[in-house]
């Protein structure tokens, strides 16, 4: 299943760049995160991967994140002020006693794209992030296919005003947004509570040989969790 979801970020990078830098030899968008992150995904009824989205418990500070490597954190104007607010939202977020997270690698497959999946799978990792123990992050967000304007959409502001940018890796605008669950647009709560409702019917699947920890889901023990086709969290 991983393996499937690298390869339809792979995908979609090619769509752009037939030669997409940092592609493995058969196609794959890996990344070393993918190991330390939860995996929301989306199945169509002959069990492909159609979408997906990645969210990683941050444990440290600005070092453990992905958009320190990011073009803006590289600007001798911005990079400073980007670390700044970054461990400053960190730290809003452990005084309120929440887990900080960074959410990413939010693909569809070109059919679904401008559908509900879309805010259907960001929703799925908000009440994925808020069973962790989460509820403030940030990601860092394309204004390709309108993917940053659905995210402001739902609560999503760019953190401490920093300006989007270009970013040559990806040849396209990106923007850096902060979140927080206690901002989310009201017309998306009642959706996201459903979602937070159904969490429960959702399987874990783990790598037999994952040296990673597992993070626990409380409430919901693996022994006890139906199969279901529709989606899956993978670890």
């Amino acid at each position: 299943m991983l393996f499937d979801v690298q390869l339809l970020r792979g995908s979609a990078l090619r769509e752009y760049f037939p030669v997409a830098d940092g592609l493995t030899p058969d196609g794959r968008h890996y990344q070393p995160a993918d190991a330390e992150s939860w995996h929301v995904l989306l199945e169509d009824e002959r069990g492909r991967v159609r979408g997906c989205a990645r969210y990683r418990p941050i444990t440290a500070g600005f070092s453990q994140l992905g958009a320190r490597d990011c073009a803006l954190a590289k600007s001798k104007t911005f990079g400073h002020l980007l670390e700044r607010e970054v461990e400053n939202h960190i730290r809003r977020a452990r005084a309120a006693n929440l887990q900080y997270g960074e959410a990413g690698g939010w693909v569809l497959a070109p059919e679904i794209r401008g559908s509900t999946a879309a805010i259907n799978i960001a929703l799925m990792t908000f009440a994925l992030a808020d069973q962790l123990g989460g509820g403030m992050g940030l990601t860092t967000a394309t204004t390709r296919h309108y993917s940053a304007a659905m995210l402001r959409r739902l609560g999503g502001d760019r953190l401490g005003g920093l300006p989007a940018y270009y970013d040559p890796k990806y040849g396209c605008i990106i923007e850096i947004l902060a979140f927080d669950m206690k901002a989310l647009a009201p017309q998306f709560a009642p959706k996201l509570e459903f979602f937070k409702s159904i969490l429960s019917t959702m399987p874990i699947i783990c790598g037999p040989r994952s040296t990673q920890p597992v993070p626990a889901v409380t409430g919901f023990p693996l022994a006890q969790r139906p199969a279901a086709k529709a989606s899956a969290l993978l670890n």
